[in-house]
């Protein structure tokens, strides 16, 4: 078998330390190797020495090579490996803040995504789950195109929702839990037999991942959906860590999950990017600190999303590089 069919790319990267000391190392994962660094695993060499900022990476292609490349530029004083860094950046070879990628991401060391209606569309199975669930009480099924419009504040909202156009009047708390738990066991036993990925989606994050940014995941979808959704369109291992909405006490638009993803990679608000579809996701960057960014295809309850004033938007994610 073809060598080059079975063998990892290796990576040549440069990170930076809070003090501005310059370290050098080798990976297959340029992200997943970054992410390991500031969550304190790792070269002990890096440890303590505060946020790390990704200078530098290229593709090498074999370990020996890059192993090679790696010594070489250990051997340099720390004013030659300055030298060193800035006539490859000149040079044309990749870099986190080259040219090609959104200003927007300049200076950005992690990103955070929202799910439904920004990476996947969902609608489908959430609505055969919203319908099945009505019709174990007896009730009128809503059908695809309203739950399309209900669909961003989480479960209890969107049954909430439901159970109100149903009856046309506020549903009272003990309908409200049954109908909650029925869409639960509904939706439980099939998230993902419809749900497939917006166009530009892996593109976008496939880049971004090469490029060396942390990616996370922030979702007001409970917890216990988002790998088997993830595993499905093949992003589960793009993420470094993923919040549900019931992974902390308060949730989207609250900024508390951001500023938790934040604190978690020892990283400042204003180095993060938030990208969603709806105001909520653009409400919790800002209050965060983080930039925001939005798409336009999403749920935003048939609002523009462009109203709620992101930092900007994009039609695809594959615009972001």
């Amino acid at each position: 078998m073809d060598r080059m069919a079975t063998d990892p790319f290796w990576h040549l990267y440069l990170v930076e330390t809070a003090r501005g000391a310059l370290y050098t190392g080798i990976t297959t994962d340029v992200a997943r190797r970054l992410a390991d660094h500031r969550a304190g695993r790792g070269a002990k060499a890096l440890r303590g020495h505060g946020p790390l900022t990704l200078r530098h990476h290229e593709l090498v292609g074999s370990r020996s090579e890059a192993l090679r490349l790696e010594a070489e530029i250990k051997r340099l004083s720390a004013a030659r490996k300055r030298a060193w860094l800035t006539d490859r950046q000149r040079a044309g070879f990749d870099s986190p803040q080259g040219e090609q990628m959104h200003s927007l991401l300049d200076g950005i060391e992690l990103v955070v995504f929202d799910l439904d209606g920004t990476l996947v569309d969902s609608v489908p199975d959430l609505a055969m789950a919203v319908d099945a669930a009505l019709a174990d009480l007896r009730l009128p099924p809503p059908g695809e195109a309203r739950v399309r419009a209900w669909v961003g504040n989480g479960a209890l909202t969107l049954m909430e929702r439901a159970l109100r156009d149903a009856r046309q009047r506020e549903p009272d708390e003990a309908l409200l839990s049954l109908a909650h738990q029925r869409f639960l066991a509904h939706y439980g036993r099939e998230p993902c037999a419809q749900t497939r990925l917006y166009p530009g989606v892996r593109e976008g994050l496939d880049a971004l991942r090469d490029r060396g940014l942390t990616l996370a995941l922030v979702t007001n979808k409970p917890s216990a959906f988002i790998p088997p959704i993830l595993g499905s369109v093949g992003l589960l291992e793009h993420f470094a860590l993923c919040l549900g909405g019931d992974s902390l006490s308060r949730k989207k638009p609250d900024p508390a999950p951001l500023l938790h993803v934040a604190a978690h990679f020892d990283l400042r608000p204003s180095v993060c990017l938030m990208v969603g579809d709806s105001r909520h996701d653009v409400a919790a960057g800002r209050a965060a600190g983080f930039r925001t960014l939005a798409v336009p295809y999403g749920y935003n309850h048939g609002e523009p999303v462009r109203d709620s004033g992101p930092d900007s938007v994009v039609e695809s994610l594959d615009e972001l590089v």
